[in-house]
């Protein structure tokens, strides 16, 4: 009898399935804990103060708004959104069709920051969000952005869990998707209930090209879909909710966040 070889993850080159893109780890380096702020203890001896001063000042519901495609069919509603909590990440600024102005932006990759922090690249800004936060490892000193800061990449969510919920904040793990990582700042902030939109989870379609846009780099679906689960069953244990309003979305249609319509939970 001979057991089935079992397949070497390496590369994403190596690995033809489209929901790996380019990111995959060859191995769990566990790292440090969180009390020692994943091992970023030495740099960042605390939060920034802001961090501390949002803890639980808010209740209730909020919105988290990935970019994906879905978000045009769902045009009608969220002009009912105005006056909600809610949260943008990325290149939403493209969408010139979004009926309200963001309670908070966010970007939750180094990339788009330039000279250590110093700048935001335009394509990533949104100057008209009431709030602006970068959630990256180094500090951000861009003009106009507060910084929240992210634990290295090896430290992730479906790992070191989804936090927020915690008295204490540390540098926040990745979920692999802006929507599901600032998450956890919202739970920080107080809110009870997040919905996410627009989280197709696909590798192509924007909300300004539904057709040909594209994400800046392929995504790993598959450690986002982990990330999601383990997000979930973690808000769920601290008597929060978490649903996603994305029709068709990946998150929902497999299981990992229930889904639920955003008509059912549009502000009271």
């Amino acid at each position: 009898m001979s057991l089935p070889k079992m397949r070497n993850i390496v590369s994403a080159k190596e690995d033809k399935h489209d929901d790996y893109g380019f990111r995959i780890f060859t191995e769990m380096g566990m790292p440090l804990c969180s009390d020692d702020f994943w091992g970023m203890k030495h740099d960042l001896p605390e939060m920034p103060a802001w961090v501390n001063d949002v803890h639980n000042k808010f209740t209730g519901r909020c919105y988290l708004f990935g970019t994906g495609p879905s978000l045009t069919g769902q045009l009608p509603l969220l002009g009912a959104l105005k006056e909600a909590k809610t949260f943008t990440c990325n290149r939403m600024a493209k969408w010139k069709d979004l009926p309200f102005t963001p309670w908070l932006h966010c970007v939750t990759e180094p990339a788009p920051f330039i000279r250590w922090g110093v700048g935001v690249l335009p394509q990533y800004d949104y100057p008209a969000a009431q709030n602006r936060v970068a959630c990256i490892w180094y500090r951000v000193s861009a003009p106009g952005w507060l910084w929240l800061p992210k634990a290295p990449d090896d430290v992730q969510v479906r790992w070191q869990s989804y936090w927020g919920t915690q008295p204490e904040l540390p540098p926040v793990p990745t979920a692999w998707a802006s929507p599901l990582t600032i998450g956890q700042l919202a739970l920080w902030m107080g809110f009870t209930e997040l919905f996410l939109l627009g989280c197709d989870t696909t590798q192509t379609g924007q909300a300004w090209d539904p057709v040909y846009g594209r994400t800046q780099q392929k995504r790993n679906i598959r450690s986002i879909i982990e990330c999601a689960e383990r997000a979930y069953r973690d808000v769920t244990r601290a008597g929060r909710i978490l649903r996603d309003c994305t029709p068709g979305g990946r998150l929902n249609v497999e299981g990992a966040i229930p889904y639920v319509s955003l008509q059912e939970v549009l502000p009271i």
